[in-house]
């Protein structure tokens, strides 16, 4: 095999982002947000998130929707993030849909509303989504939206 090289990598992946490979593009956002092979870039990785995410990549839209959820590289906007939480959560994205359930059920960037936030952990729990069967579990135990 080969050597574990984060330069190279970063290189590789530039290259075919620059050829329109969305998931090079994703992977690139993630070594900026992380410092691997580059330094970190927080507002790079926006970029390079929302670039993936305009072509339709689930896993880019669900990144950027958690930079505006935490103000991760852009200023804070709840609205944007559940917004995109919701774009990625109807390509099917279970990561995504555990997120938005969270915003309903804490309401942030939507108003609290425990069934939507029950009806949206169970379609992540039904797709394998660990944390969303632990969250379920717990909407459960508590009897909250139930």
């Amino acid at each position: 095999g080969v050597s574990v090289n984060k330069e190279r990598a970063v290189e590789l992946y530039q290259l075919a982002a620059d050829k329109g490979h969305t998931s090079a593009t994703f992977n690139l956002a993630l070594c900026y947000k992380c410092g691997e092979g580059v330094s970190v870039n927080k507002e790079r990785a926006v970029e390079l998130y929302q670039l993936a995410a305009d072509k339709g990549h689930a896993a880019a839209t669900n990144s950027l929707a958690y930079c505006y959820q935490y103000g991760d590289g852009v200023r804070v906007n709840m609205e944007k993030a559940v917004e995109l939480y919701q774009l990625a959560a109807d390509k099917g994205h279970a990561g995504a849909t555990n997120n938005l359930a969270y915003c309903y059920y804490i309401g942030d960037g939507v108003r609290v509303n425990m069934e939507k936030a029950v009806e949206l952990y169970q379609l992540a729990a039904d797709k394998g989504h660990a944390g969303a069967t632990y969250n379920l579990a717990r909407c459960y135990d508590d009897g909250e939206g139930v």
